[in-house]
């Protein structure tokens, strides 16, 4: 496996948790803080705050500071990274002329960042 194939699993890997993936898709539509989301999805606030922690150590996202609140918004940069990666990886095993659900998957998902 190549050090690109390894990056886009490690990417792929983090995003694929159910609960990771749904505060992806809240964060596509904006800016929210930790309570917003855990009442939108939910979940405890403390888990959805461990998870908010690895998606912004990974820098899928980044927050801002506003008085004691935190709000958390997508790091656009670094999905365009993955993008750079997938694309890389896809063209260079040919992939584009075997479709697969992964890039289905792949291009719903960031097609409105």
């Amino acid at each position: 496996m190549t050090k690109e194939e390894e990056k886009l699993l490690n990417y792929l890997k983090l995003l694929a948790d159910k609960s990771k993936y749904k505060i992806i898709l809240h964060l596509m539509k904006g800016e929210e803080c930790v309570c917003v989301l855990a009442n939108k999805l939910g979940l405890e606030q403390t888990l959805v705050s461990h998870h908010l922690q690895t998606l912004r150590e990974a820098e899928f996202i980044v927050d801002r500071k506003v008085g004691t609140w935190v709000h958390y918004s997508l790091n656009k940069k670094k999905f365009e990274e993955m993008e750079d990666s997938y694309q890389k990886v896809l063209s260079s095993n040919n992939i584009f002329d075997k479709p697969c659900i992964s890039h289905v998957v792949y291009r719903q998902l960031t097609k409105n960042l």
